[in-house]
């Protein structure tokens, strides 16, 4: 076998091996291990926030001085407002000792967004 036809049978197989990857990726959804774990992590993450989120602001509506925090919550800086939540307790979930602090700021996202409607 020649060098010429040796590397066209190279140059083939590489070419194949592309296009059946792009196939697999694009007909049937496969995807690295890798890229397969990051979009899981991000799905679970968004369950958590979710599931989590509406028990921060049933919370919120139980305080009695709901109004008042909820005033003092606007005038928070954006970046603040995750704590400020969490300082209230309204993050912590039932039978934790600290508060979920990835789901605060979600949470005070949704409070101010409750008197809006």
């Amino acid at each position: 076998m020649s060098w010429k036809t040796l590397k066209t049978v190279l140059w083939s197989a590489v070419g194949g091996a592309i296009v059946w990857w792009i196939v697999l990726g694009a007909v049937f959804g496969w995807v690295p291990a890798g890229s397969a774990e990051r979009q899981a992590e991000i799905r679970a993450q968004a369950a958590f926030r979710n599931a989590l989120t509406p028990i921060c602001v049933a919370r919120f509506q139980n305080d009695t001085e709901k109004e008042t925090k909820r005033k003092a919550l606007e005038e928070v800086s954006s970046w603040k407002r995750g704590d400020f939540v969490n300082t209230q307790g309204w993050a912590t979930m039932p039978g934790s000792e600290y508060p979920e602090v990835r789901i605060a700021e979600e949470c005070a996202r949704q409070i101010l967004a409750l008197n809006t409607l």
